[in-house]
């Protein structure tokens, strides 16, 4: 039994212990709210840093301006810090919310998770990343696979469909990260002459991931990356922009950040692919209200991505996209 093994078991005997407890010592917990003044909702992220999570809050804040409800958000400093965020949610079961809207780093991990949430009646919205190892109302963000497919294809356009690339991944991209990295190498077989050559697992900080860029890009002589997540892609056009190859070694990223956008100006990438957190958070919020009160939710709710260069990067709808803040 290895070690993430005996930390799922753990967790699973702690959340009975609290399904036991809440049930016995609060009978009537489990009455549904009828007025969303009187109404708690727990938003649990995978981070307080970076634009894309800031944006995440920031949509869940004008739900919550909007509807009258109370939120209580909690995070993580760390994105690959799973068994942090794990113990934060359990601990939100104590504080009995009318629903969970739950952005989890991992998938098997949450499991006993939402196996306690659904003893308990408390409706989990999962966001930005689907979850397959318990029940949850609803999912709402990118089809991760499918843009991983996508970043491949347009990668193969710039290339003229020729050439050796390389995938940049990053130990805190969870399942996000592994169902684009699938789609990449679904699509590589699509196209004969594109060789997937190698694949850089990035960790810890930008400078830490544009040093293992650097490795790789002395040992392989490549024509193009594809970095899976926003801190790889930050990582791998600061070593590209570094090395003067920025050109020379096209590069398609995901998600946005002033730095990349500053980055893509200066032709250090060719494409992001980038998806709306401030709706994602937004429509978190507002579902998890509509599950709470008893209403049915779609099951799924596709949050748009878009390809941005720098040509479309300054139209009026990319702005709105890319800088939630005008919204």
């Amino acid at each position: 039994m290895n070690r993430r093994q005996r930390v799922i078991i753990s967790i699973l005997i702690v959340v009975t212990a609290i399904v036991l407890l809440v049930s016995a010592f609060n009978p009537g917990f489990l009455e549904r709210k009828s007025k969303t003044s009187d109404m708690t909702i727990q938003m649990i992220l995978r981070s307080n840093e970076g634009d894309y999570w800031q944006n995440v809050a920031m949509g869940a804040q004008a739900a919550v301006k909007e509807f009258g409800i109370t939120m209580y958000v909690t995070n993580s400093y760390d994105q690959g810090d799973i068994e942090g965020q794990l113990q934060a949610a359990i601990q939100s079961l104590k504080t009995k919310p009318d629903a969970i809207v739950l952005a989890a780093s991992d998938d098997e991990a949450f499991g006993p998770f939402l196996k306690a949430a659904a003893e308990l009646h408390i409706p989990v919205i999962a966001i930005d990343s689907i979850l397959t190892s318990g029940k949850t109302r609803s999912y709402i963000g990118m089809d991760n696979y499918t843009a991983g497919k996508e970043a491949l294809d347009e990668l193969a356009k710039q290339l003229e469909g020729r050439g050796n690339i390389a995938i940049v991944t990053h130990d805190a991209a969870g399942i996000n990260g592994k169902l684009r990295e699938k789609g990449i190498r679904d699509a590589a077989s699509d196209h004969p002459d594109i060789r997937l050559v190698d694949q850089v697992m990035c960790t810890g900080d930008h400078d830490s991931c544009s040093a293992s860029v650097s490795k790789e890009l002395h040992e392989q002589k490549l024509d193009g990356i594809v970095a899976i997540n926003i801190d790889s892609s930050i990582g791998t056009a600061m070593e590209l922009k570094k090395e003067q190859a920025g050109e020379r070694i096209k590069l398609i990223g995901f998600d946005s950040s002033p730095e990349l956008l500053e980055m893509m100006q200066d032709n250090q990438l060719q494409k992001l692919i980038v998806q709306n957190p401030f709706s994602m958070g937004y429509l978190g919020i507002k579902y998890a209200m509509e599950a709470a009160l008893g209403h049915k939710v779609p099951s799924r709710v596709e949050i748009e991505r878009k390809l941005i260069d720098k040509k479309n990067m300054f139209w009026k709808d990319n702005q709105k996209l890319l800088f939630p803040v005008v919204q």
